[in-house]
């Protein structure tokens, strides 16, 4: 079925045209790997993408899990995938992130959870992007995914927006889905397209921790 869709509609690379893959071999070159981990709290350099002791806090994030900086042809999939719905490329998003794993100190016996849409934007989008990642990582790697989040306040598009702004727009929008019964003592991965200023999902932390969580962390294709 696949090969019968690649002939009917071939891939495309999204930053040159090239047909054969959504990102072919030079473009692929032009990508700005995350050569060191960083902090999710200070975005500085932090040794196995945990977070530094002295930006650790109660309800913080504990890591950061990053593939790439958010420009060039990462920048380009990862927009096309939210506005032009060509969201099998999610496949060329896993193998970017676990090619860089090894560099993670990651909790053991954690669980994947992606960071929700509200539900408005997820029915006109037809899909999560985040939930998409997600699932794809749980199957790759043998990991429980469970979609433990709600959004259910419609914030502003945090693009444009300063730090502080980021995080009052996103206050409070977050809250455990009403089936969901114990998370306590977890290890928690959030997963997410774009981590940029960290708000969104420094919120999600926040929901989960005074849950009872245990570790949890951020992980996203690209640093914005």
């Amino acid at each position: 079925m696949n090969v019968i869709l690649d002939l009917l509609f071939p891939k495309r690379c999204v930053s040159c045209g090239k047909i054969g893959s959504y990102i072919c071999k030079k473009c692929f070159s032009r990508i700005e790997f995350i050569k060191n981990p960083v902090c999710p709290v200070c975005q500085r350099q932090a040794v196995e993408g945990k977070t530094h002791p002295g930006c650790k806090g109660r309800y913080r994030l504990d890591g950061l899990v990053v593939a790439a900086r958010y420009r060039g042809p990462v920048k380009t999939a990862i927009i096309k995938v939210k506005y032009k719905w060509i969201y099998d490329i999610e496949k060329i998003f896993v193998d970017l992130l676990s090619q860089r794993f090894w560099k993670f100190n990651l909790p053991a016996d954690l669980i994947l959870v992606p960071v929700p849409l509200y539900s408005q934007r997820k029915k006109w989008r037809g899909f999560n992007q985040a939930e998409i990642l997600a699932k794809s990582l749980s199957l790759q790697f043998n990991v429980p995914y469970f979609d433990l989040m709600n959004r259910f306040i419609e914030t502003k598009p945090q693009v444009g927006l300063s730090r502080e702004d980021r995080k009052e727009n996103v206050k409070g929008a977050f809250a455990l889905r009403k089936i969901i019964t114990g998370v306590s003592g977890k290890n928690i991965i959030l997963v997410d397209d774009v981590f940029t200023s960290g708000a969104t999902m420094a919120e999600c932390a926040k929901v989960l921790k005074k849950a009872g969580a245990g570790q949890v962390w951020a992980m996203a294709v690209a640093l914005g």
